[in-house]
C-alpha cells in the first residue's frame, strides 16, 4: 500500500510544476498539523525577533554610546515606520490584485453572458425552477 502511494505521488509530482506540488504539501501539512505548527513558528518567529532586536540594541549602545532606553526607542520607531510602510506597500499590492481578479471576472461574466449556450441553459433551469416550484405549491 505504501508503495503504491508514494508511486502515485511521484506520478503526480511530475505531472505538476513544482511550486503548485509544494503549495498543496504545505497545505495539507498546514491543515493536518495546524494546531500544533502554526504556535511553534510564532514562538519561533517571536524569539528571532528578540535575539534580534537584542543584537541591534546592543551595537546601537556600544557604536553610537546610547543609553538602552534610547536605544530601544530607536529601534521601536525603526520598526514602527517599518510596518508602516510595508503595510502601505502590501495594500497597494492587495489593491492591484483585487482590481485585476475583478476585471477577470468581468471579462468572464460577460463572455458567459453572450454565450447562447449559456443563456440556453439558463432558461432550462428557469423553467425547470419554475416546473418544481409549481408543483411543490400544488402538491
Amino acid at each position: 500500500m505504501r508503495t503504491h502511494n508514494l508511486a502515485y505521488l511521484s506520478a503526480v509530482w511530475r505531472r505538476i510544476d513544482r511550486k503548485t506540488a509544494g503549495l498543496v504539501a504545505a497545505l495539507l501539512v498546514l491543515i493536518l498539523f495546524g494546531d500544533a505548527l502554526l504556535p511553534l513558528l510564532g514562538h519561533v518567529l517571536h524569539v528571532l525577533i528578540e535575539v534580534i532586536e537584542s543584537v541591534l540594541e546592543h551595537f546601537l549602545e556600544s557604536v553610537f554610546h546610547v543609553s538602552p532606553r534610547q536605544a530601544q526607542v530607536i529601534l521601536f520607531y525603526s520598526g514602527l515606520a517599518i510596518a508602516i510602510y510595508s503595510s502601505w506597500r502590501l495594500t497597494r499590492k492587495a489593491h492591484s490584485v483585487a482590481l485585476r481578479v475583478y476585471a477577470t471576472a468581468q471579462e468572464r461574466r460577460r463572455a458567459i453572458a453572450n454565450s447562447a449556450k449559456a443563456a440556453a441553459w439558463f432558461r432550462t433551469m428557469v423553467m425547470v425552477g419554475a416546473l418544481g416550484a409549481t408543483l411543490y405549491l400544488f402538491t
